[in-house]
């Protein structure tokens, strides 16, 4: 019969060759990008409701999107951003133009 030391190896060994396996499957899986500074700081201002009315899929394609071509914040204004009149004079201040209250 086997002993409980050697029961006790077999377990460890398979512990570490588990923990091996993470490590390095971890280091070869392709790692999310950061954000541009600039998304980052758009992001911060939004709502983040995630409701698609600016005619986005979400906030972090609408910030990719206004910060890529501010002009997309005139044609594509969130509802929520414009009910908030303080967040939307940040938005304004960080993207340097105009975007206005009027509606929708």
């Amino acid at each position: 019969m086997i002993n409980n030391l050697t029961v006790i190896l077999i377990f460890i060994s398979i512990a570490l060759f588990l923990g091996l396996l993470i490590v390095v499957t971890h280091g070869l899986l392709p790692k999310e990008k950061d954000k541009p500074k600039k998304v980052q700081e758009i992001l911060e201002i939004m709502p983040k409701r995630d409701c698609g009315a600016c005619g986005y899929a979400g906030c972090d394609k609408y910030a990719e999107a206004i910060a890529e071509n501010p002009e997309v914040a005139l044609k594509n204004k969130c509802p929520f951003m414009l009910r908030d009149k303080e967040k939307l004079f940040e938005l304004e201040k960080t993207l340097g133009i105009k975007i206005g209250t009027k509606k929708i």
